[in-house]
């Protein structure tokens, strides 16, 4: 995978994200709503994807329910159902010339099914198909990575809503950098991505709540 170099946490600056976030990390974990992003689902697809050329429609349909936070929900907004039968129709042609590395193939996926606003559907389909390389990307984590990097890098020049593939890069280099960094030096408390994910949508959001202004990082100093 590409990766900005410029944009790569030293271990440093990870083992400083990693003592901030640390004492408050199982707090935000634990207001994930699995009642809305229903965990069973969630893996049921990722085991479903690795076999991307069998998905069926069912398959297709439950996996951009679950990202848009629709499961059990008795109405879809009307565009969240064009794009899924967009996807449901397109799908086997577009993963039959579908390209190996991860950047060309969301350049591929995106001319297929995206758009103005379809970004986060599209990165969400590559994180199915490669979840080892690439992370789940909304407003809310991307809001969080670049909090944090503030508060390691105070001339960090926080960036609006992701809507570009080097933001997917951006996401899955920091939490790269903050997994392997809190593994090496505090094993014992060592998140999973999946858990490292779920705190960073539940900070970002809580920055979201808190003031619509420039926000307050989680500083080392605050540990």
């Amino acid at each position: 995978m590409p990766s900005l170099s410029g944009d790569r946490l030293s271990v440093s600056e990870a083992w400083q994200v990693v003592k901030a976030i640390k004492p408050r990390f199982a707090e935000y974990v634990s207001r994930y709503d699995t009642k809305k992003y229903w965990p069973s689902v969630y893996q049921r697809v990722r085991r479903e994807f690795l076999h991307p050329k069998k998905l069926g429609p069912d398959t297709l349909r439950e996996a951009l329910l679950w990202k848009y936070g629709h499961l059990g929900k008795p109405a879809i907004p009307p565009a969240h159902e064009r794009l899924i039968s967009q996807v449901q129709k397109g799908w086997l042609a577009a993963v039959a010339a579908l390209p190996h590395s991860p950047e060309a193939a969301f350049a591929a996926l995106d001319q297929d099914f995206g758009g103005k606003t379809r970004f986060i559907t599209v990165a969400f389909l590559l994180h199915l198909l490669n979840p080892r390389k690439i992370p789940i990307i909304d407003q809310h984590n991307f809001r969080a990575v670049n909090a944090l990097l503030i508060g390691v890098r105070p001339v960090w020049k926080v960036r609006g809503r992701p809507s570009q593939y080097t933001d997917i890069l951006l996401v899955a280099s920091f939490m790269e950098a903050v997994l392997t960094t809190w593994a090496r030096r505090a094993p014992e408390s060592a998140p999973t991505g999946r858990d490292l994910d779920k705190f960073l949508m539940m900070y970002g959001k809580s920055i979201k709540e808190r003031s619509n202004q420039r926000p307050r990082p989680i500083a080392a100093t605050d540990t």
